[in-house]
C-alpha cells in the first residue's frame, strides 16, 4: 500500500501547480551515508526519494529498493514513512519485502554561533518477509549539527527497543544501538557536498558489533530534485564486506496546501 500512495501522490505533484526547494545538504539515513543531520525538511513540503543499495556480502549479495516519503508538517518537525525491499542472494535467489518504518524528527533549536543544531528522532519499525524482523520495533535517536564555514559536523546515537531476533533476520532498518559520527564538506557554488562518516552498529539478531564507514557525495541537480551516490566498507562484520548506493530525491509544495495571497 505505501509503495501505491507514494507513487501516486509523486506523480500528482507532477502533474499539479507546486513549488519547493530541494536542499543538497539535507541528508538522509542511508542517502547516502548512515550518519544524519539535525535539519527536517522546509515547512509544507513534500519529499519523494527512491534509493538502492548494493552490498557484497561473504556468501552473495544483496540488493535493496527504498522508497521513502516525508512531509514538513509544521515548523521544525517532519513526519515520514519508509520501506525496503530487498533481493538477496546467498547460493539461493530470494525476493522479499524487508520491513516498514515510520518516524519523527523534531528540531529542537536551529543552529547560532555558540550551539549546534540538535534533533530528536523517534521511529517504529516493522517486519516482513524473510529479512524482516518479526517483532516490531521502536528507536529513539539523538542528532546533533555544528557547521564550521564550508564544514559541518554530524554526531548521531540511537538505541531500539524490543525483542532480540534470530539470526539473519532484522533487515538494515533495525539496530538495537548505533553510533557514529560524519563530516561534510560544501562546494556552494556547484550545489554539491563531499560526505564520510564512521559508525559502530549492533544488529538487532543479536550479531557482533559492526564497523563499518561510508564514502558519499548529494549534488542538486535543479532546484527540486538531488542526486547521491556513496560507498560503504565494513572494518569490522560478521558478513557484509563492502557496497554502492545511489538515489533520487523529489521536493515539492502544492500550491493547494498555503494560505491564499503566499
Amino acid at each position: 500500500m505505501f509503495y501505491f500512495l507514494s507513487i501516486f501522490i509523486f506523480l500528482a505533484s507532477l502533474s499539479a501547480p507546486a513549488f519547493g526547494q530541494a536542499d543538497y545538504r539535507n541528508l538522509d539515513p542511508g542517502r547516502p551515508i548512515t550518519i544524519e543531520d539535525a535539519q527536517p525538511i522546509e515547512f509544507r513540503a513534500f519529499e519523494f526519494s527512491f534509493g538502492s543499495r548494493y552490498g557484497r556480502h561473504q556468501e552473495g549479495y544483496e540488493l535493496s529498493f527504498e522508497p521513502e516519503l516525508k512531509w514538513g508538517f509544521a515548523k521544525n518537525w517532519q513526519v515520514g514513512v519508509s520501506g525496503e525491499r530487498a533481493v538477496l542472494d546467498d547460493g539461493q535467489r530470494t525476493d522479499v519485502l524487508a520491513g516498514t518504518e515510520f518516524h519523527f524528527l523534531y528540531n529542537l533549536n536551529q543552529e547560532d554561533f555558540d550551539l549546534p543544531a540538535i534533533a530528536f528522532r523517534p521511529e517504529l519499525t516493522f517486519g516482513a518477509g524473510d529479512l524482516g524482523a518479526d517483532h516490531p520495533h521502536g528507536a529513539f535517536k539523538v542528532i546533533v549539527s555544528k557547521t564550521f564555514g564550508f564544514n559541518r559536523v554530524h554526531l548521531n546515537g540511537s538505541y531500539t527497543i524490543g525483542p532480540t531476533e534470530i539470526s539473519g533476520r532484522g533487515g538494515d532498518l533495525v539496530n538495537r544501538y548505533l553510533y557514529g559520527i560524519a563530516y561534510e564538506r560544501t562546494a556552494p557554488i556547484e550545489f554539491f557536498v563531499l560526505l564520510f562518516d564512521l559508525y559502530a552498529a549492533a544488529p538487532i539478531d543479536g550479531g557482533r558489533r559492526e564497523i563499518i564507514y561510508d564514502l558519499g557525495t548529494r549534488i542538486q541537480m535543479t532546484p527540486t530534485w538531488v542526486f547521491d551516490a556513496g560507498f560503504f566498507h565494513a572494518i569490522r562484520s560478521e558478513d557484509l564486506d563492502f557496497g554502492v548506493t545511489a538515489g533520487l530525491s523529489y521536493v515539492f509544495s502544492p500550491r493547494s496546501i498555503f494560505p491564499k495571497g503566499l
